[in-house]
């Protein structure tokens, strides 16, 4: 009935495998960018915190008066943290670990915070960020932490 009328055309085999090969190209280059996509969100090696200073003096200390810890925090990475935890080790071995509302610091910004702590007797402070990572929140203890050995008194 048909006749070919000197035309040739691939045979299903090599179309099979064609289209096979066509297809992981695609998914590669697909998982490619995607995996970049996820890695330009940031990581926890890209959050960097300062603590804000007065004439030498760091912002971030304890009013005895009002019984808050007073920080003021500039964010210098290249990540938005989404918000921060509060842990307070004190001397008798107690340990508070607390999310701090609305701490969220993008990129350049500064948060400046009073949080309500009544506790005698020295403590250590310590802010640590939470990131979105993959769509995750992900606390970062980084390589220099926001924290006190002995919070200094506020004058």
């Amino acid at each position: 009935m048909f006749k070919k009328r000197g035309k040739r055309g691939i045979s299903p085999l090599i179309a099979t495998v064609l289209l096979i090969a066509f297809a992981v190209s695609i998914g590669t280059m697909i998982m490619n960018w995607g995996k970049d996509a996820i890695a330009t969100v940031g990581d926890c090696k890209d959050v960097k915190l300062e603590v804000q200073t007065i004439n030498g003096k760091p912002l971030f200390c304890y009013n005895t008066l009002d019984g808050q810890i007073n920080v003021m925090i500039k964010n210098t990475g290249t990540v938005d943290v989404k918000s921060m935890n509060l842990v307070i080790t004190a001397a008798d071995f107690s340990h508070d670990d607390k999310p701090l509302p609305d701490s969220a610091i993008q990129t350049g910004a500064i948060l400046t915070k009073s949080i309500k702590y009544v506790k005698a007797g020295t403590f250590k402070v310590e802010l640590v960020p939470v990131i979105i990572v993959a769509g995750k929140e992900k606390a970062c203890f980084i390589d220099k932490p926001i924290s006190t050995d002995a919070i200094d008194p506020c004058n």
